[in-house]
């Protein structure tokens, strides 16, 4: 995407890991597109942040969904995986994993729900891995900071 201080995030991961709390918690204007709790379409928001204005897009975790990881994907300047912790890294996780690092997106990995399993998560790549509890907000700023910062400087 990248074109006049402009800058898309999509935030992937695994059904129910906490994706859409995410977002909520980035950002304070946002869509979504859910049915029964479920995101079906997608979750949308945006911020500013220095004079430039960051979109971030939330994909659906059902591996039904498949296909709008696909679609939103599209041209993304950065990635943000979140893996609830209770249950490690699921397929779709090594997955998502496995095509970022493979297009060489620059992309950080939030281990959520520490407040039910606080502790490590072991990942096999080479990617930040930022300890967070969504409904709280606990560890995302900083996570999306140190995202913005590979972005910028590329990696």
């Amino acid at each position: 995407m990248k074109h006049n201080n402009e800058t898309k995030i999509v935030v992937m991961g695994a059904y129910n890991s906490g994706k859409t709390t995410t977002l909520e918690q980035i950002c304070h204007n946002k869509a979504k597109v859910e049915y029964n709790g479920t995101t079906t379409g997608l979750d949308y928001g945006n911020i500013m942040i220095s004079g430039e204005k960051f979109h971030f897009f939330g994909t659906p975790g059902q591996e039904r969904f498949k296909f709008m990881r696909r679609i939103l994907a599209e041209g993304l300047d950065g990635a943000i995986l979140v893996v609830d912790n209770t249950n490690g890294i699921t397929s779709t996780d090594q997955e998502i994993m496995e095509r970022l690092d493979q297009h060489q997106i620059p992309y950080v990995v939030f281990a959520n729900k520490q407040d039910l399993n606080p502790g490590d998560l072991e990942i096999n790549y080479d990617a930040p891995l930022i300890p967070t509890v969504a409904q709280n907000g606990e560890g995302i700023k900083e996570g999306v900071e140190i995202l913005i910062k590979m972005i910028k400087s590329g990696r």
